[in-house]
């Protein structure tokens, strides 16, 4: 008895919607690993992302997030943190140890003024010294909000376990935290944040 011929079954068809999806995370992660690989390659910190690589990155990864159906309402104690070390750092200005430190420079610049140096050297100082001073209260300001950026991630790990929109965004900001060591650095972080959601609202995201 010759047996039959076996008919080919043909694979099922692809959704549409379901290769849509598929596309859309494939391309999210695509730019998600493309910003965390620029910031890890950032061996001076965070300060040194080039603003112009920075803002096309955001204007690739808002509308993404947007895609993904990430509301800012999901990330919103993140976004919360965030404002409130930017005012830890305005009010940070005013610190009395920031005040004494920028006298005391004065008090050494009068020095330098009425020695007998000659005017370059004497410019040269006065540079020199300004510099040293700013270093001084860049580090005191940084270490006073050092802890409230470490303690971004917790809440990014938060946003991403409710909603796995948030997941891209954590992975992203994470790595950025991670390469906060001081003031500039912290100020780069908001520049990111704020130019990503920008995009993202741009792209009607709420």
């Amino acid at each position: 008895m010759t047996e039959r011929p076996r008919q080919r079954t043909s694979a099922a068809p692809i959704n549409p919607k379901q290769s849509t999806v598929m596309d859309n995370t494939a391309k999210t992660q695509n730019i998600v690993d493309e910003i965390v690989n620029t910031i890890k390659g950032l061996n001076e910190g965070l300060e040194k992302y080039p603003i112009r690589e920075l803002v096309n990155h955001a204007a690739v990864f808002g509308p993404h997030l947007k895609q993904q159906r990430l509301e800012t309402n999901q990330v919103r104690k993140f976004l919360d943190a965030i404002n409130q070390i930017k005012v830890k750092v305005a009010h940070a200005q005013d610190d009395e140890a920031i005040g004494e430190i920028q006298d005391k420079a004065e008090n050494k610049k009068d020095e330098i003024r009425n020695s007998k140096l000659s005017e370059i050297e004497i410019n040269e100082q006065l540079k020199s010294l300004q510099k040293e001073a700013d270093d001084q209260k860049k580090k005191i300001i940084f270490s006073k909000i050092e802890s409230d950026i470490i303690l971004l991630k917790p809440k990014l790990a938060y946003a991403a376990a409710r909603q796995r929109a948030a997941k891209p965004l954590e992975e992203v900001m994470s790595a950025a935290i991670d390469q906060v060591r001081s003031k500039e650095d912290f100020e780069c972080l908001v520049q990111l944040i704020e130019s990503i959601i920008a995009y993202h609202k741009a792209e009607g995201g709420k």
